[in-house]
């Protein structure tokens, strides 16, 4: 069953004197029940901007966002409707999601109250996160940045999500702690039955847990597919430079690919490919005509 369904989704970002920065420009991608999505991409590619929408956080320009069938309505000064609460986010900072002046047990209770769940209790969710049951009476200050990361995990489960979105989750955390967060993410949804949008620039961490990997350029996804086939298989040449990017750990001290240039202004995206003044296969067609086709947009993959 498909719970997420993202259509042609564009968000701006407007400041007034300033040129208007299209964040995400048109992007599609769905995740189902039990299923683990990875959205992967430099950054200022958009991914956070989608995350945000996806929750409500931020009006889209266009496009449309549905979860379980219904449209998802941006955020505003009325409490949200009780069927989106089955959206629940992980934040990339867990140093500024929790509240420095409650207790972590009272900051989880506050979702199982908005599940009305009353069999569950702040110390059961801090246990299956793997923390012992007497940190609920602490505060967060007390804890490392993983152990923090953790208590906002338990904090997301405790309204029993369908869809869990991770905004780089694991960014904030250190290299031994990043791969065991991620597997807890994956873990925890898969064994409840949600999906799981999880947004990472660290493509070797989302190899580990994802069953599709989504490429995002510029505001648009660019590939989409099961991530061994990506892996094995990349097409566009975006994902092969980001591959190419990643060190192997094979001892022949040989540096890793570094993919030339930067991620060019959303403000002023070049015309035709988005990513072709940085790609080493560039055609004439790349610089005219943008590539809607998809699983991967690109010319050298034009459907005959």
């Amino acid at each position: 069953m498909t719970l997420l369904t993202v259509d042609d989704l564009v968000v701006e970002h407007r400041t007034p004197g300033r040129p208007v920065v299209r964040a995400v420009a048109g992007a599609s991608l769905s995740v189902a029940a039990g299923e683990v999505v990875g959205l992967v991409g430099e950054s200022g590619c958009g991914k956070s901007t989608l995350a945000r929408a996806v929750c409500g956080i931020g009006r889209p320009a266009s496009g449309t966002i549905a979860f379980q069938g219904r449209p998802v309505a941006p955020l505003g000064l009325r409490r949200r409707d009780r069927s989106l609460t089955g959206i629940q986010m992980v934040f990339q900072d867990p140093y500024a999601s929790l509240n420095p002046r409650r207790r972590v047990g009272d900051q989880i209770a506050d979702g199982l109250r908005a599940a009305a769940d009353a069999s569950t209790t702040p110390a059961d969710l801090l246990d299956r996160v793997g923390l012992p049951r007497e940190f609920a009476t602490r505060y967060p200050h007390e804890f490392s940045g993983g152990q923090r990361q953790r208590i906002a995990i338990a904090r997301a489960l405790a309204a029993r999500p369908s869809l869990l979105i991770g905004d780089e989750p694991i960014s904030a955390l250190d290299a031994s702690a990043q791969a065991q967060v991620a597997r807890l993410m994956r873990d925890l949804a898969v064994e409840s039955g949600a999906g799981l949008l999880f947004i990472s620039h660290d493509l070797s961490v989302v190899r580990l847990i994802a069953d599709r990997i989504a490429v995002m350029y510029l505001g648009k996804i660019v590939e989409i597919g099961r991530t061994d086939e990506v892996w094995a298989d990349p097409r566009h040449p975006y994902t092969r430079a980001l591959l190419g990017a990643i060190p192997a750990p094979d001892g022949a001290g040989v540096l890793p690919a570094e993919l030339p240039g930067d991620v060019p202004d959303p403000a002023a995206p070049p015309r035709g490919c988005r990513f072709h003044p940085r790609c080493p296969k560039v055609m004439d067609v790349c610089r005219e005509r943008e590539p809607e086709f998809g699983p991967v947009a690109c010319w050298l993959h034009e459907p005959a």
